[in-house]
């Protein structure tokens, strides 16, 4: 395979781009549904709309910031004995990795919030709140499952979406 330090610079900031568009729109809804007051709304909008349009021109203009990073060494060929499944087994461990990380990074907070509501719903009884809290704890073992998976079974999948597709059996030993 070969392709330039550039071309993989900018599909990687366009990547960015995306998931930063994506959490931003996330964060509009959480803030605007748990914020009453106007002036801190005004203020949590107005950045992320700024934020926004910084994903939008990383989106639209990835080659400035990928120039700036690479210098001069932009077009140089990069060329990659890995085959098609090698790569693709490579971005599905890369992706459990991400989940576990993140799944590991989310735990520990939740845990010590849903803990801390826990303690007070002892003293003011709640009960819809208590069971709300342990969602987000929930959430980040599943995403720690998820990712450990893919982690762990990046060459078995890749296997059988190759096997699903109907491709022949190749064997992926080294030779002597």
């Amino acid at each position: 395979m070969k392709t330039t330090l550039y071309t993989v610079l900018c599909v990687a900031i366009r990547l960015a781009a995306v998931l930063m568009a994506v959490e931003l729109f996330v964060a509009l809804l959480s803030f605007w549904l748990e914020t009453r007051d106007a002036v801190l709304r005004l203020i949590e909008l107005s950045l992320i709309i700024v934020g926004l349009l910084i994903a939008v021109a990383l989106w639209l203009k990835p080659g400035l910031l990928a120039r700036w990073a690479i210098g001069r060494s932009g077009h140089e060929v990069l060329e990659s004995p890995l085959g098609v499944e090698a790569i693709q087994r490579i971005a599905f461990a890369t992706l459990g990795a991400w989940l576990l990380v993140g799944g590991l990074s989310s735990a520990a907070p939740q845990v010590w919030i849903a803990l801390r509501v826990h303690r007070m719903t002892a003293m003011y009884p709640d009960p819809a709140m208590a069971a709300s809290t342990w969602s987000g704890v929930i959430h980040a073992v599943v995403q720690m499952v998820a990712g450990a998976a893919l982690l762990v079974g990046a060459r078995g999948l890749t296997g059988l979406l190759h096997r699903l597709r109907g491709y022949p059996h190749v064997d992926d030993t080294p030779a002597n």
